[in-house]
C-alpha cells in the first residue's frame, strides 16, 4: 500500500497525540507531510534507536509515527 494511503498513530514518548493518514497528521499537527513522511523512514528510526540508548537525550521524547495494520492487511500475508 502506498504510504499516503496507510493509517498511522504519533506519539511523543508514550503519549499518544493522533492517528490517521499522513496528509489528516499534517493538518491535526500543523506538521508539514513531508516532516511526517521522514518519521516513516530507516534513517529517522535509527535516530530514535540511537536517542534512546544515549542517556543525555533520553528525556527529549522524539515523535515516532506506528503504522496501524488492518485486520485485511494482517489476513493478506
Amino acid at each position: 500500500m502506498i504510504k499516503s494511503k496507510r493509517i498511522y498513530a504519533l506519539y511523543k514518548g508514550d503519549e499518544f497525540i493522533a492517528d490517521g493518514t499522513l496528509r489528516e497528521l499534517a493538518h491535526k499537527t500543523n506538521k508539514t507531510y513531508d516532516t511526517l513522511y521522514f518519521y516513516t523512514t530507516p534513517a529517522y528510526r535509527l535516530r530514535v534507536e540511537n536517542s534512546k540508548n544515549n542517556l543525555k537525550n533520553k528525556s527529549r521524547g522524539r515523535l515516532e509515527l506506528v503504522e496501524l495494520k488492518d485486520e485485511e492487511d494482517l489476513n493478506l500475508k
